[in-house]
Parts: C-alpha cells; structure tokens; sequence
C-alpha cells in the first residue's frame, strides 16, 4: 500500500492486491450468448480497426446499432478513430461506451487518456472511482486478462507521473515490467519516468545559477556603497 495526494489534495491509496492475470479470454454473459458466427465477425472487426481503421469506422456503427451494448464494438471504433487522428469523433465514441456501459474497463481508461491530454487529472480520479487496485474497482473479481492488467497499471503509472507521485509510479512500472517487459505500454511508462527526472533535473538547473547570481548582485551593491 503506498500513500500519494491527488490533484486536488485528497489522499490517494495506491493497493497492490493479489489477482489472477491470464492469457485466456475473459468474455461476459452478453457476448457469451452470441452466435459463432457474430463472434467471428467481431473478431474480424477487432483486426479491422487496426490494419484498415476506415474502412472499420465505414462498418462498426451497423453493428454497434445491431448489439448497442457489446462494449467492445465501442472500443474497436475508438481504436479506429484513434488511428486516424479523429480526435472529436474518438472522445465521443468514448463518451457513449462510457455512458452505455459505465463498468466497462476500457472506457474508463479510453476517458481517463483524453483527461490526462488535457492535464485534468482530478478527472481521472474521478473515473477511476479513486481506486488505484483492480481488485478494488472490480470486487466481485478476481481474475483479469493481461490487456486489462496493462491498460489499467499504464494508466494509473501516468496519473501518478501527472500529479508528481514518481515513487508510486515507479511501484507500478515494475509491476508491469513484471508481467508485460515488452509491451509498448510498459516502454511508455519507462520513457515517461525517465523524461520525468530530466524535467526536475532542469527545474533545478534553471533555479541554481539564479541563486549562484544573487551574492554576486549583493556584493556588487556594497561595492557601490560610499
């Protein structure tokens, strides 16, 4: 458990509880009632969205006003969207996962990374139902895919770099180092803690010559004195 402060001074609690992470899909009751056949198609869907996004976002609104409450058909337009640089569309894809389904991990997270563009991360707390712990946010679980492991410790390690928490966020990155070495997520992080030494290392370099300069200035006044 580690303690950390918030954007807006609430005290944060960082938990790292005991869950199982698996490879194996994790697939709720709406979807495991679908035929073979409309899994198949999403599954093509899923590889739609990223090796050709327009023509997925050309098809995905058909299916998602045929099963408006799969979640994931939400999220396979939001990686479409996010392919192409359609911002506005994308936070609103986003915004109607999140509305349609409010428990759904990937909407919160998808949310909480257009909040952390644009610095509001009290937003993010807000998302996350200030949990920084799967387990927490999901108590009637105890397993999770991987995907849903790396999404959400990404988030919550660049939350914690956003509110200047390093200590928590270098907690989670070895986590995820862990578990996912190799994932773009995982070098992310990693390169957002390194740039985040670089810039308090140039605070303080842009503060010290300041201070060096002062007695200078002082001395310089008595010099001048009669």
């Amino acid at each position: 458990m580690k303690n950390a402060s918030s954007s807006n001074g609430e005290p944060v609690v960082l938990y790292l509880s005991e869950y199982e992470i698996t490879c194996e899909p994790i697939q709720d009751k709406r979807y495991r009632k679908l035929p073979r056949e409309v899994k198949d198609e999403f599954d093509r869907l899923h590889d739609l969205a990223i090796t050709d996004p327009r023509k997925a976002i050309e098809e995905l609104p058909h299916w998602i006003e045929r099963y408006p409450n799969i979640p994931m058909l939400h999220n396979y337009l939001s990686v479409a969207y996010s392919k192409i640089g359609a911002r506005r569309e994308l936070e609103q894809t986003v915004l109607e996962n999140l509305r349609r389904n409010p428990d759904y991990l990937f909407a919160r997270l998808n949310y909480a990374d257009i909040c952390m563009a644009r610095g509001d991360y009290q937003k993010v707390a807000e998302i996350l139902d200030n949990k920084f712990d799967l387990r927490l946010l999901y108590p009637h679980r105890k397993r999770f895919h991987i995907s849903e492991f790396v999404g959400f410790m990404s988030v919550i390690g660049r939350y914690f770099i956003g509110i200047g928490e390093r200590e928590s966020a270098e907690v989670v990155y070895e986590a995820l180092r862990e578990i996912a070495p190799d994932d773009p997520s995982t070098r992310r992080l990693r390169k957002e803690l390194h740039l985040s030494v670089v810039r308090r290392l140039a605070r303080r370099l842009l503060r010290t010559p300041e201070k060096m300069r002062s007695p200078q200035r002082h001395q310089d006044t008595k010099d001048q004195s009669p």
